[in-house]
């Protein structure tokens, strides 16, 4: 497969600052700063550039904040969706050894199947801190969901020159042994009841029925109670 020279990234995460320091590192540029974003109005935020001959888009995503209101994620994968027309390449999850939990990985892979079952094989786990013991729950969890994600993983270095080249290169690996040029976004082609969910150009011919739609909202909003019974609000 050829070099990609358009590239589109969706950043997943759960510490904002982190999340922006990626995709400023990303984008060659300090292009996303906000720290207190009002996730009611702005669900995504997309900034594109060229970056080593390519055109770069990145999409920086709250879906995995803390405080973003369970009500709204379906949507904001809506827009997400939209916003990575005519689908996103590749997913990049920004996480911390001190700092993600079993419930956290639960809630990873709910969102991301929200996008499409195929999600996980389009995703690279970025640590951006050390992880100082592997035996640790939050080691063995995160080396858990790395091995889920075909055991993509990169840890982020703003020192070595040669990050951004293995990021691309990983993203088109990715897509050559999946035989794709994107990833094709169908989760929301029907709602179930014969109605259109939107209008969004990035899906295929799938379609999500009702009661699987339910059972991903129930695991999601299942993850989320856990967490505020005894695991921390994720």
């Amino acid at each position: 497969m050829a070099s990609v020279s358009d590239l589109r990234i969706v950043l997943l995460g759960k510490n904002e600052s982190e999340n922006n320091r990626v995709g400023n590192t990303v984008l060659e540029t300090t292009a996303f700063h906000r720290e207190d974003a009002s996730y009611s109005q702005q669900h995504n935020e997309k900034i594109s550039a060229e970056v080593q001959e390519r055109h770069i888009t990145v999409i920086n995503t709250h879906l995995l904040h803390p405080h973003f209101p369970q009500h709204q994620i379906t949507q904001a994968v809506k827009e997400c969706v939209s916003l990575s027309d005519p689908g996103p390449h590749v997913f990049v999850l920004v996480l911390q050894y001190n700092d993600f939990s079993e419930n956290d990985r639960q809630r990873v892979k709910n969102v991301l199947n929200l996008f499409s079952e195929q999600a996980m094989k389009h995703t690279i786990v970025l640590t951006t801190d050390e992880e100082k013991h592997s035996s640790t729950p939050t080691s063995i969890t995160i080396n858990n969901l790395i091995k889920e994600c075909g055991r993509r993983h990169l840890q982020f270095d703003t020192g070595n020159p040669k990050w951004h080249s293995e990021l691309f290169r990983r993203t088109e690996e990715i897509l050559k042994e999946e035989h794709k040029e994107f990833l094709i976004c169908n989760m929301y082609e029907d709602g179930g009841d014969g109605t259109s969910v939107d209008e969004d150009p990035c899906r295929s011919g799938g379609s999500v029925r009702g009661d699987d739609k339910e059972k991903e909202d129930s695991d999601l909003k299942e993850s989320t109670k856990t967490e505020r019974d005894g695991g921390g609000l994720f």
